[in-house]
């Protein structure tokens, strides 16, 4: 098709505002136009507020919508970012894939699997392009290690994600009027996030899946819970989780994530074991391994052994750039016809999906091993995939 693609957006609150961003860039390019949007508040589609988080938005041409619904029938749109809180959605997806728009799909979907398996069979039915905003994979550093790992076994990652509760606040959704927190901050209740594994964690759990080109086999998981008497001011998702994923080519990943409150920390420790290397998120990006006839005569020293496999310095791989970077990719790969742009669609993404919702299953059941497969099939794991509201 000839662009720009017209972009229709549902749900304009902090990563709504995010999107916009970006997609005011591509269109700045006529690379995108902005003809719609909705959301059900209209102080969040007030031209006051969103030129307040960006400031070369307009809203000329832009029709809005109080409702999912409304924008999609609208026949105002080529595609369609969907950008609710996961435990909003009913439906909206399926219809507009019944409608044959274009789907980029806010991760996580829903916090049932039932609810991803329905959107994920109306897309394929519909033949539509689509994705799940896993922007890490457009980051430069990470694209770079998953290039570098091409043809090479992994063996081991390990990601540790320190943050706080502060860190993920999200309040521009009523939740108040819909039994949710009355602070809004949506991201520490876990009946809004499914816990900051499914929220947030997702994201490692599908780099680990992108560097090493393969997919969760199993996994295992432990949650240190919040202590009940903080939850009505810090949220009731736990403080603390360790979580243990089997991959299908043999190797093991780790996730250790934090999310204390009052502490305002954030940091981070990566590496990633081959299997003659191991890469280590440094400044630069650097595999240390000896490349010379092995055994050496001499022990190398660190600078003989470190190869630089991505400069710095690196942005955050959550942030502007990788935004932007996967609108960009999305939005041409429609345009032109180049579905290799995407790197994901909302099919492959189920199991990084299926991954961290199985996590919580482990963690209930006291650390026991979950086959995703099985999570995803067997009727002895129907009741965690069923959304009891639908």
């Amino acid at each position: 098709m000839t662009g720009p693609l017209r972009i229709g957006l549902i749900g304009v609150g902090q990563r709504g505002l995010n999107h916009i961003s970006a997609l005011t860039k591509l269109q700045q390019d006529e690379i995108v136009q902005i003809t719609a949007l909705a959301d059900p508040y209209p102080e969040n589609l007030a031209d006051s507020k969103i030129k307040g988080a960006v400031s070369a938005y307009s809203s000329s041409g832009i029709a809005m919508f109080d409702s999912a619904d409304g924008l999609i029938e609208s026949g105002l749109v080529d595609a369609i970012w969907f950008v609710i809180p996961p435990n909003q959605h009913r439906g909206e997806i399926e219809r507009a894939a019944m409608r044959e728009i274009a789907i980029f799909a806010e991760k996580p979907q829903s916090l049932f699997l039932d609810d991803i398996i329905s959107q994920d069979a109306a897309i394929t039915k519909a033949g539509i392009a689509s994705t799940v905003g896993f922007q890490m994979r457009h980051d430069r550093g990470y694209t770079d290690i998953h290039n570098y790992l091409q043809g090479k076994w992994v063996a081991a990652m390990t990601m540790i994600a320190e943050t706080s509760v502060e860190n993920h606040g999200v309040k521009h959704t009523r939740t108040e009027e819909q039994g949710g927190p009355a602070n809004r901050v949506w991201t520490a209740n876990r009946a809004w996030s499914g816990t900051s594994i499914v929220e947030a964690g997702i994201h490692q759990t599908d780099i680990m899946r992108y560097w090493s080109d393969d997919e969760v086999e199993w996994v295992r998981a432990t949650y240190t819970d919040r202590p009940a008497e903080l939850h009505d001011t810090e949220g009731d998702n736990p403080i603390a989780y360790t979580v243990t994923y089997g991959m299908k080519k043999g190797s093991v990943a780790n996730l250790l994530f934090t999310k204390p409150a009052r502490s305002y920390y954030s940091g981070r420790f990566d590496y990633i074991i081959h299997t003659h290397g191991t890469i280590k998120l440094e400044d630069d990006f650097v595999d240390y391994r000896f490349d010379g006839e092995w055994p050496p005569e001499e022990r190398p020293t660190v600078d003989e052994v470190r190869h630089v496999i991505s400069a710095g310095p690196h942005n955050t791989a959550m942030g502007a750039e990788s935004t932007e970077g996967i609108a960009e990719a999305f939005a041409t790969s429609i345009i032109e016809d180049k579905p290799e742009n995407r790197l994901n669609s909302f099919n492959t993404s189920i199991n990084s999906l299926a991954s961290v919702l199985a996590a919580n299953v482990s963690n209930d059941l006291d650390g026991e091993k979950i086959v995703i497969d099985e999570f995803i099939n067997d009727d002895k794991y129907a009741q965690y995939r069923k959304n009891p509201n639908r």
